[in-house]
């Protein structure tokens, strides 16, 4: 058998044996491109009741995050004191410094290996609000994901992210902001 015959036998047995070990193991990666992020879930529809005395009380422990918008969202910031409510920014730190919610501690998710520590050191019976840029940025989901991983099981992914914040609102923090 020629050398090129060898090849080409080793190849097709390789890519056969990956994909009967794929079915086999049920693996739900695709192919190629990214996994889907992990699925979110809606929040009660009475988080906006003024007479909510602790909105985060309706966020009860799940094993999925919520999903909030703009208006939830600022509900939970202007409650967050009263509340245990904590905000986490997933964005890398040059984009955390450029702005971002007040009072949020920035834990990037890029480098979670490394900043895991800061996440673990939030109260695990707190609700914590994870938001990255919104839209097709991912490290929110991804960062709650690995939160539920570890024991987490109050969270809230803000889908609106900095972007739709930012826009919409005047409360921004920025790392001159902190040093002045």
């Amino acid at each position: 058998m020629s050398l090129g015959k060898q090849i080409s036998t080793l190849l097709i047995a390789a890519v056969l044996l990956g994909l009967g070990t794929r079915v086999a193991t049920k693996n739900e990666t695709p192919f190629w491109g990214f996994p889907e992020p992990i699925k979110l879930i809606s929040p009660p529809e009475s988080i906006a009741d003024p007479n909510a005395a602790k909105p985060d009380s309706m966020f009860a422990a799940a094993t999925a995050p919520y999903e909030v918008d703009l208006a939830t969202t600022m509900v939970l910031y202007m409650k967050r004191n009263k509340s245990n409510i904590h905000f986490v920014d997933s964005r890398e730190e040059n984009l955390y410094n450029e702005g971002h919610i007040p009072g949020a501690l920035n834990v990037a998710f890029d480098h979670i290996d490394k900043e895991a520590a800061k996440f673990l050191a939030l109260p695990k019976e707190d609700l914590i609000v994870i938001y990255c840029d919104g839209g097709d940025c991912h490290l929110s989901h991804d960062l709650a994901e690995w939160a539920l991983a570890n024991g987490f099981n109050r969270l809230a992914v803000f889908t609106g992210g900095w972007a739709e914040w930012s826009k919409e609102t005047e409360m921004i923090d920025t790392a001159e902001a902190k040093s002045e």
